[in-house]
């Protein structure tokens, strides 16, 4: 292990003191924004097909044209639930039927 020596002048032992505890909080502010996703609820091609009532054909243009992300899981074909709305919403519901 190497060991450094920082030496700082010109500056008392209370202020930095000061300014490290500062860094701290601002560092554990940082750390305290970044919340963890929840457990991604996966959806298959079916299920996908049978929320937008389309065939599953159209399920698998929408993932060759990108509107759709599928994800292997297993050698299978999934889709983030969260996913799936938001690409409803982004195309204005124009693939919703009813």
């Amino acid at each position: 292990m190497v060991k450094s020596v920082l030496q700082i002048e010109g500056i008392q032992a209370e202020t930095l003191a000061g300014m490290l505890d500062n860094f701290k909080n601002e560092i554990i502010n940082e750390v305290r924004g970044i919340k963890p996703q929840p457990n991604a609820e996966y959806m298959t091609r079916s299920e996908v097909a049978k929320l937008f009532g389309v065939s599953l054909v159209t399920v698998h243009s929408w993932m060759n044209e990108n509107i759709l992300i599928p994800y292997k899981v297993a050698n299978k074909t999934r889709f983030k639930r969260s996913e799936v709305e938001n690409a409803l919403i982004r195309k204005g519901g124009r693939y919703a039927q009813g």
